[in-house]
């Protein structure tokens, strides 16, 4: 019996040496709603790692077995979201949640290097957009109370400060980045900010900043791979060749392309794509006698499927695929797998418009396009 007790006392002491350390939050948390909560979800893969009610007044929970990486905590209060990116780890994390001050970065105490250079990152980010913050809060206030008659000019002022607090963003990125070189952070920001298709240039411009080592870390290289497809997208660069044929065979030649060509990359399968094509159907019909030419580009794997979609829908316009779905180099080097997705070329392929193209502008994109050419 007393050996027998004695290997239970052996067991649970390998067993709990073997589990690695919790991850504890101490928070101090006041001006919160009755119904608002806190949660932390990994940023890697959308993970929900935990969910509290948040009680105003000293908060202690943890996460038992913690997975190291990047993750957001998020507060939801009465319909208000916030998010703060930190590093997750083993350790003791400190901060204070206040409902009055969501501008406020949460953590005071981090463990991890990772989790001080974020610290560093919204302490900067706080300080150069403080004033930026104040008129877009301003303009906000001013647009929920407008009335009928300057709702308009109000709009359009809050539409500017939102813009600038785009900029600002990526700003602030480079900012730290040339502060801390070294540091990997560099590369998750620029991940969730998300706009390398948009600003491929920056994006490049910065990373190249970057010490060696991170450039070469698997999240460098996967980023640098996104740029680099995003960059040959921009306007100005010779589009990438659309590989497939049409459904009777044909491959793609530059000799079908007009004055001014829109490029549709879509799949037969997706509601959205099949509302889009009622909509491009009646533009097609707007600029068919005007030199400018629709091309279709499916992500599609069954032949059968997108051929039935092309008669249903009528589609009159050229349609190309290699019928490789996600797979297919087309998804990858000319919408970097986005469907639906759109730009507009001219008649040697020269991209005329970067992938910030949406169908609302698809029609006044191709009559400025159609003016200037």
């Amino acid at each position: 019996m007393k050996k027998k007790r004695y290997l239970l006392i052996l067991f649970a002491c390998f067993y709990y040496s073997c589990d690695p350390a919790p991850a504890i939050f101490n928070f101090e948390t006041k001006n919160f709603g009755p119904n608002a909560v806190i949660s932390v979800k990994s940023s890697e893969n959308g993970e929900t790692l935990k969910v509290e009610n948040i009680t105003n007044g000293n908060q202690t929970f943890r996460i038992n077995m913690p997975k190291t990486g990047y993750a957001i905590l998020s507060t939801y209060d009465d319909g208000h979201d916030e998010e703060y990116y930190f590093y997750l780890d083993k350790g003791n994390y400190k901060g204070v949640l206040d409902g009055k001050n969501a501008a406020t970065y949460r953590f005071k105490i981090l463990p991890t290097k990772e989790g001080e250079e974020i610290t560093s990152f919204y302490k900067q980010k706080a300080e150069i957009n403080r004033n930026l913050l104040d008129s877009l809060a301003l303009a906000e206030r001013e647009f929920n109370l407008a009335t009928p008659d300057n709702i308009a000019e109000k709009a359009e002022k809050a539409d500017i400060w939102r813009a600038k607090k785009i900029s600002s963003e990526l700003n602030n990125i480079e900012i730290f980045a040339k502060n801390y070189p070294k540091s990997d952070v560099t590369i998750f920001l620029l991940d969730r900010f998300g706009r390398a298709g948009s600003e491929a240039k920056k994006y490049l411009s910065i990373f190249k900043g970057l010490d060696k080592e991170v450039q070469e870390s698997k999240r460098g290289k996967k980023l640098l791979s996104e740029i680099m497809q995003a960059n040959q997208m921009m306007a100005g660069n010779k589009m990438p060749h659309i590989e497939g044929e049409t459904p009777d065979g044909k491959k793609f030649n530059l000799s079908v392309l007009k004055k001014v060509n829109l490029i549709i990359c879509w799949v037969s399968y997706s509601g959205k794509n099949r509302k889009n094509n009622q909509i491009l159907a009646h533009l097609y019909e707007k600029y068919k006698d005007q030199n400018v030419e629709f091309i279709g580009v499916s992500f599609d794997k069954n032949k059968d499927s997108w051929k039935k979609v092309i008669k249903a829908d009528k589609l009159p316009w050229p349609q190309y695929s290699d019928l490789l779905g996600e797979k297919s180099p087309n998804a990858k080097n000319l919408s970097n797998y986005s469907a639906t997705y759109f730009f507009l070329a001219d008649r040697n392929g020269i991209v005329l418009s970067n992938n910030d193209l949406s169908l609302d502008f698809v029609d006044s994109e191709i009559g400025k396009h159609l003016a200037n050419q």
